[in-house]
Parts: structure tokens; sequence; C-alpha cells
């Protein structure tokens, strides 16, 4: 079988890569100098950007090590090397879980200090652009990519919001009488929600299931991007498993709205994660056929497939008009 060699990129692109590449490098390269003055600054009163209690560290060194991959790429090509599809399908997943990163790690420079980290925003909107330049270059060969390229970027944000509810929980048996940090307001937080018999479902921490779920989930969009066939039952399986993530979600969702009367962020971060991939990979399954239904239901699958984020965001909408009815959210923020 022969294959369609990668599209040579145009002079402006490869330009525009590196240019992005070595800016991000020199922002990112501030951005942990003023982090490393402001940790060892007299004042006690660090300037940590995105490197507070929940890192530990500067962010800005991994973003780093990112962008020096694009202006590598970048520079490559200008020295007349041809970058397989394979680097680009890499290099596109990367960057768009580096996007992910860096949204958190403004997130952390942000919330703490109620003040925005500019640096880390350059970062995220040089991220952002080097993911644009290489989606493109991805060459279409049959394989699922935005099956997988999503899955990968969801499974990092759930494991994120895992993680972070993991870390929670542990700080109410460490620190008791300190509240968790993602405890806004009475309406907002994620306190009551952990201290509940419905945050600990099966005898321990529902974000336990999420920290090796999720971990498992981003493998295989590994796996589908790197080209890997799997078998009718194995698509089978994984549909299983979103579906009763999805229904665990449901129950969570509507015991947060109607019994606890909170919001819990990094919960919503989970949910607004698991449905649209289980849209994705039920209307998939349909349209290949790795689901035994009918021709009609197939054709289904195939039109419902390219109306997902559509269909996400009317199941949004659903649970944002059950909390507004519920507990009036619009007045209460």
């Amino acid at each position: 079988m022969t294959t369609t060699p990668p599209a040579t990129p145009s002079p402006r692109g490869t330009l525009l890569l590196t240019a992005t590449g070595a800016a991000g490098v020199l922002v990112s390269f501030a951005s942990t100098v003023i982090a490393f003055v402001g940790i060892e600054s007299a004042s006690g009163i660090p300037k940590l950007l995105g490197a507070d209690n929940e890192l530990g560290y500067p962010s800005s060194p991994f973003s780093m090590a990112l962008f020096v991959i694009a202006l590598t790429v970048g520079a490559a090509q200008f020295s007349g090397a041809r970058i397989s599809a394979g680097w680009w399908r890499a290099i596109a997943t990367i960057f768009a879980v580096g996007v992910l990163f860096q949204v958190w790690a403004l997130y952390l420079a942000v919330v703490p200090h109620l003040a925005v980290s500019w640096l880390l925003a350059a970062q995220l909107v040089l991220m952002a652009l080097v993911f644009a330049l290489a989606v493109p270059r991805l060459r279409r060969d049959g394989r699922p990519l935005e099956l997988g390229m999503f899955l990968a970027v969801a499974s990092v944000a759930g494991f994120f919001a895992a993680f972070r509810l993991t870390v929670d929980k542990v700080g109410t048996f460490t620190t008791p009488g300190v509240a968790p940090s993602c405890n806004v307001s009475v309406l907002v937080q994620c306190g009551k929600n952990l201290s509940s018999w419905q945050g600990s479902l099966f005898g321990f921490p529902n974000p336990l299931i999420g920290v090796g779920g999720w971990m498992a989930m981003f493998m295989i969009a590994v796996l589908i991007i790197s080209g890997v066939t799997f078998a009718r039952w194995f698509w089978i399986a994984l549909n299983v498993g979103i579906t009763l993530a999805l229904v665990f979600v449901i129950f969570l969702i509507t015991e947060s709205i109607f019994m606890l009367g909170t919001l819990c962020p990094w919960c919503m971060a989970t949910w607004s994660v698991v449905i649209p991939s289980f849209w994705l990979i039920t209307f998939f399954n349909l349209k290949s056929g790795h689901i035994p239904v009918s021709a009609r239901l197939r054709d289904l699958g195939a039109a419902a497939y390219g109306y997902v984020p559509l269909i996400t965001l009317v199941s949004y909408v659903v649970v944002a008009a059950l909390a507004q009815v519920q507990l009036d959210v619009i007045h209460r923020l």
C-alpha cells in the first residue's frame, strides 16, 4: 500500500513556527527567572508565576522545553529537513496537552493571588499558536486523529481534576482546619462533596478512579494517534467503560445539585470532559460498525459524529439549566 508523503510546508508557516518557538523560549525563560527571583527574595512574598503550593515549583521550565521542540523543528525545516506526519501528530498532541497544562498553571497563578500573570498568558497564546500550526500538517490516512487527539486532551484535563481533588481530600486529613482551595463560596466548593458519602461511593475517594481511569484513556488516545488498530471487542469495551463513567457522572451531577446544593469546580471539570468523550466514542463506534447495528443507525452515528460539539453544548446547557432552577446560580454567584 502506498502512502501519501507529508505536504511540504510553506516558508511562511515554517518561519511562523520558528518565530513562535523562539518567542516561547524567551517568554518562558523570563518567567522562570522571575519566579526564582521571587522565591529567593528576602521579602517573604514569592512571585510565583504558576508555582504556588499546588505545584511547588515554577511551571515555566516545562513550557520552555516544549517551545524548544517547536524551535528545533522549525529550524530543521529551514535547513531542508522533511518532517514526517508522525512527528506532526506527536507535536500536535504534545502541544494540545501543553495548552491544557498552561491553563492550569495560569489558574494556579491567578486564583491564589488574584492577579493575572501576563507572562503565563503569553505562554498560553504562543503554545496554542504552535498547536494551530501543527494541526493542518496532519496527514489524513483513515485513522481517527480527531478522536485520538480529543481523548488525549480530555484525559489530561480529567487527570488534573482528579489529582487536584485527591490533593484536597488528603488535605482534609492533614490540615482539617484549613478549607480546600476549591472552596470559593457556599455554592461553589468541593469540601462538602469530598466529605459526603457520595464523594466516596465505593469506600474510597472517587477521584482515585479518575486518576487511574484517565491515564488509561490517555494511553489509548496515544495508541489511536499512532495508528494502532484495535479489535472490535476493544472498542465495545471502551464504549462500555465510558458509558459507565457517564452514568457515574450523571449520578454525581444529580447528587451535587439536588442533594448537596453545591457546584464543585474540579468535579465540573470532570463532567465537562466525560460528556463529549462519551458522545465521540459512541458515535464513532456506530459509524465505524464496531457496534453491530442496522445501516440506518450507522448512518445516524456518522451524521451525529460531526455534530458532537453542538450535542455537547446542548448537554452542558441542560446541566446549567438544572443548576439554575435548583440553586439559582446567577443570583448567588
